[in-house]
């Protein structure tokens, strides 16, 4: 979906740290990935993208209800993280930080326009939920009832949907959430307890 953006550059500059010659990426640790892609290997790079975008695209869509939105901003926030990865500390994870620029990212949208669309248009514009990874209980959902599923997150207000799929498509911790929203743990407990509320509401009739 996004190695275009980094196709045709120059010759690659493997880091000292890693085997020069035709590397077998995928044998590599995340720390050495990101020195590489530091020294100047896009092919590293690309492989972090390959690595990262499906999940970070399902947060995204989480957050702002739209997939072509969601596109958009999971390809700027790779660009953007490319273009400020020599700041980057490798001995640090790099997905929570990539994943913070994509949260500015899609809050700035979602401050620019409230408005959502519905799960039919999605699917038009391209969203199919079975190519976006499921946790547990989504994977025992059939088809129709994971379309169900999916319209429902999608339709939670925004302050619902956000610790929502913080929570069960991240799998984060309260703490983490209050941290990435910066909102007391507190807040977060209440809005997802809203949360699942609401959702047992919708989807009685599945339960």
């Amino acid at each position: 979906m996004f190695l275009g953006l980094f196709a045709g550059f120059s010759e690659e500059k493997p880091a000292s740290s890693v085997p020069k010659a035709k590397v077998a990426l995928d044998k590599l640790s995340e720390q050495q990935l990101i020195e590489m892609a530091q020294a100047g290997d896009k092919r590293a790079f690309g492989f972090i993208i390959r690595k990262f975008q499906k999940r970070l695209l399902r947060f995204i869509v989480g957050l702002v209800r739209s997939f072509d939105t969601a596109e958009d901003i999971v390809q700027e926030a790779f660009i953007r993280a490319y273009q400020a990865l020599d700041r980057f500390k490798p001995n640090q994870p790099f997905y929570p930080w990539l994943a913070t620029i994509a949260r500015n990212l899609a809050y700035n949208h979602i401050q620019r326009e409230e408005k959502s669309e519905s799960l039919d248009k999605l699917t038009e514009s391209g969203y199919d939920p079975q190519a976006i990874d499921l946790g547990p209980m989504e994977q025992m959902l059939d088809d129709e009832s994971r379309k169900r599923y999916f319209k429902a997150v999608m339709a939670l207000p925004a302050k619902y949907r956000s610790v929502f799929v913080l929570r069960h498509f991240e799998d984060m911790s309260y703490v983490d959430i209050a941290s990435f929203l910066k909102i007391p743990p507190g807040t977060v407990d209440s809005r997802l307890y809203r949360a699942r509320k609401m959702l047992m509401e919708n989807l009685k009739d599945l339960l």
